[in-house]
C-alpha cells in the first residue's frame, strides 16, 4: 500500500522542515534553558520521546511501581479501577474480559481507548477485547493514563484516551519478585518476575498463573502466561531488544440474566455450557541508534498470533449450537527519527500495521469461512518547544491511510479505502516552581472496526457497508496542576464535538445495523486531589463529571447509554507503624441508560457505591503480606446491560490474602 500525496502529507513535510530549521536556531543559543519543577512526576514518555516532566498539554496520571505494590492488585483492571478511577464493564465478572471506558463512551468503549505495552499496540482491528491478564504486572515499572483524544500522536483508537504500560529496564542490580494470593470463589494467583544484566546484555523473565471459579455459575477462568525479553547495549550509541510472550486461557461465558432472574439469584447462569479459550503469542523487537548526541533513530516491530475459540449452546430446536474459531495475525513496523536538546524535541516517524483476521463458524447445519484484513500506513510528526522557563509549546500532526478488505474462501469482496488526519496544539504556562496551567486543541479520528464495517452474514460474500464513515471530532481542553504544602491538586475541563459516532441500532433493517450518528457532544471535568493530613494519614480524591449527549438526528437530546455522569473515588491510607499500611476506599458510579437505549426510554441501571478495605504488613524488609476486601457490603449492582432485560451482574463481596517477596 502506498501513502497518498494528500495536502495533509505535504503539511507534515512542511512542518518537519520548519521545525528542523527552528531547532538549528535554538541550538545556537548561548546557554540552554534550565527547568526547575517540583510538581509530581506524572509523565514518563507520553510524547513518545524523552522530555522534561509535565511538558505535555494533557491530563496525565502516573501510577508507579510503589503504587502497584501498595494497591494489592493482582491484575491491571483492579489497579486502574482503584488508582485511576477508571470505569470497567464486564459480561463475565472476570478481569481478563473487561471493557474499559474513558472520555464518556458507552457501547464498544474499548475501541476508543488505545492500550500500549512498551510502545506496542495491543488493540486489534476488530471488536475483540484485549486480555488484561496477558500484561505482566510483576514487571510493570509505571502506567500512564493519558486523557483526551490523542490520535495525532498515536493514531486509531486513541479517542477517549491512552493507557501506556512501561515495563522495567534491566540493570546489573538484579530485581525480582514472587507473589502468590488466594481469594474468594476459589481464586488463585501466582506470579514470578526477574530482571538483571550481565555486561551489555539485559534480561527480563516473567511467569503467571491465574484461576478462579468465578462469582457466577459458568464464569470460571484459568490462564497461564510467560515471557522473556533480552536487551543488548554493546555501546552508548546502539541498543537492541527482542521479546517473546505467550498466554493461554480458558473461560466460561455465563451470559445475561433477565431482571426476574437477577432478582431471584444474581449468581446463576442460564447458559451453563457456553465457553471459550484463547492462545496468544507476542513477538516484539527493535533497535535504537544514536547518530549524534542529539539525533536518534529507532526501529520497532512486532508480530501477534492470536487464536480464539467460542462455543455456544441454545435451547432452540432449530438453532441448538454455534461454534466460532477466530485467528488473528498482526504485523507492525514503526521507524522514527528524534532530535532533542535542552530546548526542543522533534520526532518524525511512520507507523505501519497489517491486521489479518480469519474465522470459521459452524451451526450444525452449515460451515462458513470468512475473513477480513486491514492495512494501515501513517506518517506523523511531533514537537515540544521549551520557549522559556515559563512557557512551553507542543504540537503533533498525523496523516493515515487504511484499506479494509472482506473475503470468503480466499475471494475478496469490494475494498474500503479511508484517509484521515489528526492534529494537536497545546501551550503550557508554568507558574513558579510548583504550578502549571495548560490549554490544548485537537482533531481526532477512529476507523470503524472491521466487524463494524463488514457484514459476514449477508449473501455468499462478506458485504462492506460503504455508508459507514470513520468517527472524527475536535476537542478543547483546559487544565492545571499545583502543589501547596501538603495539598496536591490537578484538574481539567474539556469539550468534545464528534461527527459520525458509530453505534449499533437494532431498529435498522431486519437484524439491526451499525450506523453513524450525526453529531454527539461531551462536556466534562476531572479532578484529582491528595492531602497529607498528618505524618501517618493520607487522603486522595478522584472525581469525574461527564455529560455525553446526542446533539442532532433522530435521537437528539438523548444521553449516550452506558455513560455515568458522576464517577468518584475516595481513599484513605493510614500508616500506624513503619511496617503497616491500612487503606479504605469508596467508589461511586452514577446510574446509566442500558446499552442500545438511544431514545432513553428503558429503565436505567441505578447508581451504586462500593467500599473496599486493605491491609499490608511488612514481615521483613523483603517480604510483605496483605489482605483486601472488595465490595465490602456485598452491594447488588449491574456491571453492564444491553437492553432492558439482558443484565450482567457485578461481582459481590470478595476477599483475598497474599504474600509478596521482593529481592
Amino acid at each position: 500500500m502506498i501513502l497518498k500525496s494528500t495536502p495533509t502529507t505535504l503539511l507534515i513535510v512542511s512542518l518537519c522542515a520548519q521545525i528542523g530549521l527552528s531547532s538549528q536556531m535554538v541550538n545556537s543559543a548561548e546557554e540552554p534553558l534550565a527547568f526547575v519543577n517540583t510538581l509530581p512526576t506524572t509523565v514518563v514518555s507520553a510524547q513518545r520521546f524523552s522530555e522534561v516532566d509535565m511538558q505535555i498539554a494533557s491530563r496525565v496520571q502516573l501510577i508507579n511501581a510503589e503504587d502497584i505494590t501498595n494497591s494489592g492488585a493482582t491484575d491491571l483492571v483492579q489497579l486502574l479501577r482503584k488508582e485511576a478511577n477508571l470505569n470497567f464493564r464486564s459480561t463475565s465478572g472476570n478481569s481478563a474480559q473487561s471493557e474499559i471506558s474513558m472520555g464518556g463512551f458507552g457501547e464498544n468503549s474499548g475501541q476508543r481507548v488505545l492500550i500500549l505495552l512498551d510502545g506496542h499496540r495491543l488493540n486489534t482491528a476488530d471488536l475483540g477485547q484485549i486480555n488484561w491478564l496477558s500484561i505482566p504486572l510483576g514487571l510493570i515499572k509505571s502506567v500512564e493514563v493519558i486523557q483526551g483524544g490523542q490520535s495525532a500522536l498515536y493514531g486509531n483508537n486513541a479517542v477517549g484516551g491512552v493507557i501506556k504500560i512501561n515495563t522495567r529496564r534491566p540493570s546489573e542490580e538484579i530485581f525480582g519478585q514472587v507473589q502468590t494470593s488466594l481469594g474468594s470463589f476459589d481464586s488463585y494467583n501466582g506470579r514470578f518476575a526477574l530482571t538483571g544484566a550481565v555486561g551489555g546484555l539485559g534480561y527480563s523473565f516473567h511467569a503467571e498463573h491465574d484461576e478462579t471459579d468465578g462469582y457466577r455459575e459458568n464464569s470460571q477462568y484459568k490462564a497461564n502466561g510467560a515471557g522473556l525479553k533480552l536487551d543488548w547495549t554493546p555501546s552508548d550509541r546502539f541498543t537492541a531488544y527482542g521479546s517473546l510472550n505467550r498466554v493461554r486461557g480458558e473461560y466460561g461465558l455465563p451470559g445475561p440474566l433477565t431482571r426476574a432472574e437477577f432478582k431471584a439469584d444474581r449468581q446463576q447462569s442460564t447458559q451453563m455450557d457456553n465457553n471459550g479459550d484463547e492462545d496468544v503469542l507476542y513477538l516484539r523487537g527493535g533497535v535504537g541508534l544514536s547518530i549524534s548526541d542529539e539525533l536518534m533513530l529507532s526501529l520497532d516491530g512486532g508480530y501477534t498470533d492470536r487464536e480464539l475459540n467460542s462455543e455456544y449452546y441454545y435451547d432452540n430446536i432449530f438453532y441448538p449450537y454455534y461454534y466460532l474459531e477466530q485467528s488473528y495475525e498482526i504485523f507492525s513496523f514503526s521507524p522514527s527519527f528524534t532530535f532533542e536538546n535542552e530546548q526542543v524535541s522533534v520526532m518524525f516517524g511512520v507507523d505501519y500495521y497489517d491486521d489479518v483476521v480469519t474465522a470459521t463458524s459452524n451451526d450444525l447445519y452449515s460451515t462458513s469461512e470468512y475473513g477480513y484484513t486491514r492495512e494501515t500506513l501513517a506518517a506523523f510528526s511531533s514537537f515540544v518547544w521549551r520557549i522559556s522557563e515559563d512557557w512551553s509549546l507542543a504540537g503533533s500532526l498525523r496523516v493515515e491511510d487504511t484499506e479494509t478488505r472482506g473475503n470468503n474462501a480466499g475471494v475478496d469482496s469490494l475494498v474500503l479505502d479511508d484517509d484521515e488526519y489528526a492534529w494537536s496544539l497545546g501551550l503550557i504556562r508554568f507558574v513558579g516552581n510548583s504550578s502549571r496551567i495548560y490549554g490544548t486543541l485537537r482533531r481526532f479520528y477512529r476507523y470503524p472496526a472491521t466487524d463494524e464495517v463488514i457484514d459476514v452474514f449477508s449473501g455468499s460474500l462478506p458485504v462492506i457497508n460503504f455508508e459507514l464513515d470513520p468517527e472524527t471530532g475536535h476537542e478543547v481542553e483546559l487544565g492545571g496542576d499545583t502543589v501547596y504544602g501538603a495539598l496536591t491538586l490537578g484538574g481539567r475541563m474539556f469539550y468534545q464535538s464528534m461527527n459520525d459516532e458509530i453505534i449499533y441500532d437494532s431498529s435498522v433493517g431486519t437484524f439491526g445495523a451499525n450506523v453513524n450518528l450525526d453529531e454527539t457532544e461531551r462536556l466534562g471535568a476531572d479532578l484529582i486531589a491528595s492531602y497529607q493530613i498528618s505524618e501517618t494519614i493520607d487522603a486522595s480524591l478522584t472525581y469525574t463529571w461527564l455529560h455525553a449527549e446526542i446533539a442532532t438526528g433522530a435521537y437528539e437530546g438523548s444521553e449516550v447509554p452506558l455513560v455515568p455522569k458522576h464517577k468518584l473515588r475516595l481513599q484513605l491510607e493510614y500508616d500506624p507503624w513503619d511496617t503497616m499500611r491500612l487503606t479504605a476506599g469508596a467508589s461511586y458510579t452514577d446510574d446509566v441508560h442500558v446499552g442500545g437505549d438511544f431514545a432513553n426510554t428503558s429503565n436505567d441501571l441505578g447508581g451504586y457505591l462500593l467500599l473496599d478495605l486493605g491491609v499490608c504488613y511488612a514481615l521483613t524488609d523483603d517480604v510483605d503480606c496483605y489482605a483486601t476486601v472488595d465490595n465490602l457490603l456485598d452491594k447488588e449492582y449491574i456491571s453492564t446491560a444491553f437492553g432492558p432485560d439482558a443484565l450482567y451482574p457485578g461481582v459481590g463481596r470478595s476477599g483475598r490474602v497474599g504474600l509478596l517477596w521482593k529481592f
